[in-house]
């Protein structure tokens, strides 16, 4: 059984800066600016569509549960993608850190993160050494690719679809790949987000690479915002409910491999659904 504590640490390139309404935008790297109109119509689209949706969310009693659990470690992947699929606990003992997708119970009804995984790219301490976990989901596609939204992105790479990596981080795009490291054709991405085999970043040096069929292109993706969680919010979420059957549905913790994250070919909630029933296989085999 794995073990680990709960465990605060600064992240060295983290900054995060307050905004009006007492909400964090966490900066990591160079954004990717949007250009404003394409931005305007995009926020004003998922704006109404969030309005809606929100009307028909049922809210539901939950019972208590203790904090998750951070862990720091990172653990080594395997060549076998389908051992890659870890489970990680649930609820109360659910491990989260970078480079772990956290996959949602039936009874999330939050606009953003129902039927929703989302894969937890950073951890660290703001200004007031509060915790602070930021991630996008994977599985929420828009009707835009990212040369729509931004004409900085050219060549074959302007085509792929952006996704909708959350509610939080107004107005800026990021790129998730699997072409960084060291014998990756993508530079200037950092070290891997745990050991997701996932990097962020080097757009220009991906755009070179897939002109130049070095990486494909669906090893690249777009997302446009992200989530952002305080501990106390995390609380709520991982809160179980019984569902009919008289089972506890919890928020679950996994490792996927890359292709799963990345994998731009899928509809809402689509990813989602893949790991619900993975998960079910694990806890019945």
């Amino acid at each position: 059984t794995e073990r680990t504590q709960a465990q605060s640490t600064t992240v060295a390139s983290l900054r995060i800066a307050s905004t009006p309404d007492g909400n964090f935008i966490i900066h990591f790297s160079p954004p990717m600016m949007l250009s404003p109109p394409y931005y305007l119509l995009l926020a004003l689209l998922l704006s109404l569509c969030n309005d809606i949706a929100s009307a028909f969310c049922p809210s539901n009693d939950v019972m208590s549960s203790s904090r998750p659990r951070f862990s720091p470690l990172s653990m080594a992947a395997s060549n076998d993608i389908s051992s890659k699929i870890r489970y990680l606990g649930s609820g109360d003992e659910a491990i989260i850190r970078p480079g772990v997708v956290l996959v949602a119970p039936a009874h999330e009804y939050d606009h953003f993160l129902m039927k929703s995984a989302v894969f937890v790219y950073a951890i660290g301490l703001d200004e007031n050494e509060d915790m602070v976990i930021r991630g996008v989901i994977v599985d929420h596609p828009t009707a835009f690719t990212i040369s729509e939204m931004s004409p900085n992105v050219m060549g074959s790479l302007s085509d792929n679809l952006m996704f909708r990596g959350g509610r939080s981080g107004a107005d800026s795009a990021m790129l998730l790949h699997s072409a960084g490291g060291a014998d990756g054709h993508v530079k200037g991405t950092g070290e891997m987000i745990g050991s997701s085999g996932i990097y962020e970043g080097g757009v220009v040096s991906a755009m070179e690479a897939a002109d130049a069929g070095l990486a494909n292109l669906d090893q690249f993706k777009f997302f446009f915002n992200y989530m952002q969680f305080r501990e106390n919010e995390l609380d709520d979420m991982f809160k179980g409910v019984v569902d009919d059957d008289g089972k506890l549905d919890e928020w679950v913790s996994l490792e996927v491999p890359p292709e799963y994250v990345l994998d731009s070919d899928v509809e809402r909630g689509e990813m989602w659904s893949k790991l619900r029933n993975t998960i079910r296989e694990i806890r019945q085999g």
